[in-house]
């Protein structure tokens, strides 16, 4: 079998985004704005791979964001591992029911996944962890939610240009979508 060394490449540079936006959302935010929510940037990878990419190769890459942002959280791995999947799932299911191509539908699936992400956060939580969460933070996740929305168009602009660099068709959100 031959490896698509440009696929490989295009991934890497998802991952180390990833990872350095991570850190970014869990230290250095913290130390500049306080206690103000940080926008979830692990969430705008997350969809663009829901969005972009087929099943098959959707799951393999949230495996790979859940082990990648696991250890900037103090949620159990296998909770994160399903809390990423659920949301993958439902992204999909969404994608199959209306899509169509460009920032606009990106940006609009950004924030269906950041209103969602707290309730299957809380759900998750509620099955997997062993203090679970009790009384959730409206107030943050929906400017989290919000901050979120605003952060991925830049980023989708990003990860498209990742997609150029490893000579995925130029067009790779309309390669997908309703059959």
């Amino acid at each position: 079998m031959k490896i698509p060394w440009y696929w490989l490449l295009g991934l890497g540079l998802m991952i180390f985004t990833t990872v350095l936006l991570c850190a970014l959302q869990t230290s250095l935010w913290f130390s500049i704005f306080g206690h103000f929510p940080p926008p979830m940037f692990w969430l705008v990878i997350l969809v663009y791979i829901s969005v972009t990419r087929p099943l098959w190769e959707a799951t393999l890459v949230v495996y790979l964001l859940s082990a990648a942002c696991a250890p900037f959280t103090a949620f159990p791995v296998e909770a994160w591992l399903v809390y990423c999947l659920l949301l993958m799932l439902l992204l999909n299911v969404i994608r199959e029911r209306a899509f169509w191509g460009g920032p606009t539908y990106f940006m609009l699936m950004v924030g269906v996944a950041s209103l969602s992400a707290p309730i299957l956060f809380w759900a998750t939580s509620r099955l997997f962890d062993k203090n679970p969460v009790f009384l959730p933070a409206v107030f943050a996740w929906l400017i989290s939610a919000c901050l979120t929305t605003v952060f991925s168009l830049p980023l989708y602009r990003l990860y498209h240009w990742y997609d150029i660099i490893a000579a995925q068709d130029a067009g790779a959100e309309g390669r997908v979508g309703p059959r």
